[in-house]
């Protein structure tokens, strides 16, 4: 991985301070990023975890059919939309991690909208949003639909964020789930690829307000159903 970090620095450079470049090593995926350039765009460094999406990108193995995955939408943490793209790093029919360009288009989106509301002279009526919207940005043609990504800077950050959407949505607190809700919040985390992080059956557990064994008599219980409807 050596060649594709001095490849980092170089992209950097070249595409500019409105583009973040990561380079991604999947044999550590807790402290996956090796290598990073532009990482204010992000609030990741060196050492922060896989993404959500990369995590199902692996789990899929999306990546022994395509090369690279192009203009998908990324959110950081503080709800910056990016355009993100992925190259894998294959060798030998394994992946060995991936090079991921996410641009801020923000400024640039901007300016734009400023520029229309000088020249309408404010009659143009102008999303309120424009900076978030990506809508218009298609896919390459080599490429597979995907959901948003979202950059983390640790792997609490992933859990917290499954737990936080989850809990808006169902408007119940820990204590009052039920085991089918459990289950269900099981699931959605096990969709996310978080389990394949040493460390978040604990962490988990102890969000869940249950013993660790319990997070594993779930998961069990779910691939066994899965298995069952298969």
């Amino acid at each position: 991985m050596d060649y594709y970090k001095e490849l980092v620095g170089f992209l950097g450079l070249v595409m500019g301070e409105n583009c973040e470049i990561a380079l991604q090593d999947v044999s550590d995926e807790k402290h996956c990023i090796i290598a990073i350039a532009n990482c204010h765009i992000s609030g990741r460094k060196v050492g922060s975890p896989l993404t959500d999406l990369a995590l199902k990108f692996i789990k899929s193995e999306v990546w022994k059919e395509k090369d690279y995955i192009c203009n998908y939408t990324g959110k950081t943490m503080n709800n910056k939309i990016l355009n993100s793209s992925t190259f894998f790093i294959k060798d030998k029919g394994k992946l060995l991690g991936m090079l991921c360009l996410n641009i801020d288009n923000s400024k640039l989106i901007d300016l734009s909208q400023e520029i229309l509301r000088l020249g309408f002279g404010g009659g143009l009526k102008l999303p309120t949003e424009a900076h978030t919207d990506f809508s218009t940005v298609q896919p390459s043609l080599d490429t597979v639909p995907v959901e948003t990504e979202n950059f983390f800077e640790n792997q609490k950050d992933i859990v917290d964020s499954v737990f936080k959407e989850f809990y808006e949505e169902k408007q119940i607190p820990t204590e009052r789930l039920t085991q089918e809700e459990k289950m269900e919040l099981i699931e959605k985390l096990e969709s996310t690829g978080i389990f394949k992080l040493k460390g978040s059956i604990s962490q988990i557990a102890d969000k869940l307000m249950v013993s660790e064994a319990s997070v594993y008599r779930y998961r069990s219980k779910l691939q066994k159903m899965k298995h069952w409807m298969d």
